[in-house]
Order: C-alpha cells, then structure tokens, then sequence
C-alpha cells in the first residue's frame, strides 16, 4: 500500500530539506576551499614580496623564516628573527643554490651573546670588546649559503667538525671548552667578552657567527678550530686570516693578519708544536661577513692520535687558552693598532 497524500508531500518535504541541507553544505565546502585558496595566495604573496624586499634592503622578517631551515633538531629563538632570505636561481641578485636565512643577525642571538658578557676597570684588556667563536656545534645544517655578501659561491652552513681519532670526542666540545677558558683569562685581563655560543648547540648560521662579533662592536673576533687530515702524521698549529676582498674584508685584512701573527707566535712558543705558519683565506664565511678583525686558529690535530689525546685534557686546553691569550695581548700591546 503506497503512502497517503500527506505522508508524500510529507516524504517530499523532507526530501527538499535533504537536498537543501546537501546544497548547504556544498555551498559551504566550496566557500572554505575558496577562503584557503585566498589565504594561501596572499601567505604566498606575501612571502615573496618579504623576500624581495629582503635581498634589497635587508628587511626584516619573523620567527616564521627561522623555520625554513633551521638545524636539525634546533628550536626556533624565541622573539623577532630580523631576516633576509635568498631566493635560489634568482637571477636578480645573481645568487643560485642559496637555500638559507640570512640572519642579520637577530636580537636574540645578539642579547643573549651579550648578556654574560662582563668586564672590568683594570687589566691589559680594559676597554676591549673580544668576541670568541667556538668553532662548529652538535648541530648540523646542510643548507648553503653565500660565502660573503652577495656572492653566487656557496659553501655549506655547518657541516660539523672532525673528531677524535683516538679519543672520539667532537671537534665542538674541545673547542668550547678552549673557549669558555679564554673568556676567563681575557676577563681576568678586563676584557669584554662576547661569546658566540656557551652550549653544545648553536641556533644560528655560518654568517651569524662574525655578524655577532660586529653587531657587539668586537676590537677582534676569535674563532678557534682544530684541525683534521688524511695524513695521521700531520700535526702542529696554523692560524688563519682573511685575504684583502674589496667590499668585504679589505678594510679588516691588515689587522686581522697582524692579529694572526701575534696569534701564531704564541702559540707555537705556548704549545712547543710545529709552526704551520699563518695562511690567508678568501673562501671563508667567517671573516668575508666580519666587519672587525677576525682570525682563526687552529691548535691542533685530532686527527693525529697523540695531538688529540692531548687536546681533549682540561689541562692542555687551558694551555692551549693561555697561548691564544698571550697572543691577543701581544696584538693589543704597544705598537698593534688594534680597534
């Protein structure tokens, strides 16, 4: 038996309210899918036109292009992340395979360098700003970035260090502590001392490391190194300097091979190890951002077994800061210009 008159206009209304609930809904879908679509084009817009902005001007940008690539296992600094980032094959900055944030560097990592920085009223080193860079950290970056401002040459941003042959032990961890000994010999003299990092970690990129240095208003950047080679023979100590680069570092490149020369002396008198003498680099990123002096020693092998069985003992280490000490006081004595 079929369904009455009202029970069909009854089955035909609901039938209505059905269809009108599905055109809702579908009226509704196409509605968000078409805000989403808006959203992602303005994100997108807006990224670009950061971005270019950016290469031009060296604009800022936010916490949001820290995560495009930051280390492995990093978190982003907390706070604003001035930013500039370099659009890869962009043909008009001349700029290719750059797939890292420039950071300018940001307050955060400037702050924080800062913060326990302390210095005093007398000593050799009064009134000097030293910034030291322990080199590499446990965390690797394999993005690249340009090896000085503007330049379409890359290098990788932190391929981390070489280690131990004998004892095992990371490059970062015998460079740090080296570093923090300094910073006390160095305060101990009444310097200022800006560290680029205090931890295992390091948050920022290759370029940030020297752009720390210059944005605290450094007399000398430190890094310090240890070497490796395929050679298991090779040992001994060599410090590094910046080539005179026009534009980059031709205004830094006399000091800082002054500095690596009184650097050098010391510490091949303080460790008694070969002299491998001063060499001058133009690949570095470490120096071609780095408005103020910068050299880099590297004290030692561990690629070499008894050179880093050596290295890796808190009593060579503090050796090894003595010697780089002695050398900075001697740059900043009479007769070294210094800043």
């Amino acid at each position: 038996m079929g369904p009455s008159v009202d029970g069909a206009a009854q089955i035909a209304m609901n039938g209505s309210g059905i269809d009108r609930r599905q055109r809702y809904l579908s009226i509704g879908a196409l509605a968000v899918l078409l805000i989403a679509v808006v959203v992602a084009v303005a994100l997108v817009w807006a990224g670009v036109g950061d971005e270019s902005a950016g290469n031009a001007s060296g604009g800022s940008g936010s916490a949001r292009d820290w995560g495009r690539l930051r280390p492995a296992g990093a978190e982003a600094p907390s706070g604003d992340i001035s930013a500039t980032v370099y659009v890869p094959d962009s043909p008009a900055y001349g700029i290719s395979q750059v797939s890292a944030v420039r950071s300018v560097p940001s307050a955060v990592l400037i702050a924080k360098a800062r913060a326990s920085a302390t210095a005093s009223a007398t000593g050799r080193l009064a009134g000097r700003i030293i910034c030291i860079d322990p080199g590499h950290a446990s965390n690797t970056n394999s993005g690249t970035e340009p090896i000085g401002p503007g330049s379409t040459e890359t290098k990788t941003t932190e391929p981390g260090g070489t280690s131990g042959v004998a004892s095992g032990i990371p490059e970062h961890i015998v460079t740090l502590a080296i570093g923090l000994e300094l910073r006390k010999q160095l305060e101990s003299e009444g310097a200022r001392v800006i560290m680029v990092r205090e931890g295992q970690t390091f948050d920022g990129l290759a370029r940030d490391r020297p752009l720390i240095a210059s944005k605290s208003g450094a007399s000398l950047f430190v890094r310090i190194h240890c070497d490796g080679s395929t050679n298991s023979a090779a040992n001994g100590a060599s410090t590094l300097y910046p080539a005179s680069i026009p534009g980059w570092t031709d205004d830094i490149a006399i000091e800082s091979r002054r500095a690596a020369d009184s650097i050098q002396a010391a510490l091949v008198s303080g460790l008694g190890v070969p002299d491998l003498g001063t060499v001058e680099r133009s690949d570095m990123l470490g120096f071609n951002w780095s408005d103020v002096p910068a050299v880099l020693a590297e004290v030692g092998f561990m690629s070499n077994e008894a050179e880093d069985l050596r290295l890796v003992t808190p009593a060579y280490q503090r050796k090894v800061a003595t010697s780089l000490s002695a050398g900075i006081l001697d740059y900043f004595s009479a007769g070294q210009q210094g800043r």
